[in-house]
């Protein structure tokens, strides 16, 4: 498998800039497969996401760190489809700098969080966790090219990091 190149690194960022909803697949202390939608934010090819401090996704991410998510952008035919699917690691936020930074993301994609969190400058913000997603694995999906295409890469982040996504 090759290594994501620039071009396809930054193609990757632009879907996860343009998409709304993200899938996270998690694995289930049983070693079931759990999926839901949550909004997430993103800087380059790193994910950030805000969930529920008792929900099963913060659950299953303290038992094991691989995820696996996926993220559409908005289509109105088959032919428009574009997609990522990416296998990640997933470590849960704790360091100040790393809260504001995607408390930042998140309220730049989202302004309506203001509204709905009691207090958007408590870090996390309350009854949350927040966690970053770090790309090991991702399949492009284009359907422009034919029906179902799709390219595999590996990411290594330290490659790409002198580069701004």
């Amino acid at each position: 498998m090759d290594h994501i190149s620039l071009d396809k690194a930054l193609w990757v960022a632009d879907i996860l800039d343009r998409g709304k909803e993200l899938v996270l697949a998690s694995i289930r202390p049983d070693g079931t497969p759990h999926a839901s939608t949550v909004s997430y934010a993103s800087d380059g090819l790193r994910t950030y996401c805000a969930i529920s401090l008792d929900s099963q996704k913060a659950h299953d991410i303290r038992e094991h760190a691989n995820v696996a998510y996926a993220v559409n952008t908005p289509y109105h035919s088959w032919a428009d489809i574009r997609g990522v699917s990416i296998d990640a690691k997933a470590s849960m936020l704790h360091k100040p700098r790393e809260l504001r930074h995607a408390s930042e993301l998140l309220l730049k994609k989202y302004p309506e969080f203001s509204g709905v969190i009691s207090d958007t400058t408590a870090l996390p913000w309350p009854g949350m966790l927040f966690i970053m997603l770090e790309p090991l694995f991702v399949s492009v999906l284009d359907y422009s090219k034919s029906f179902g295409h799709t390219e595999y890469f590996a990411v290594d982040l330290g490659r790409l990091a002198e580069v701004e996504l």
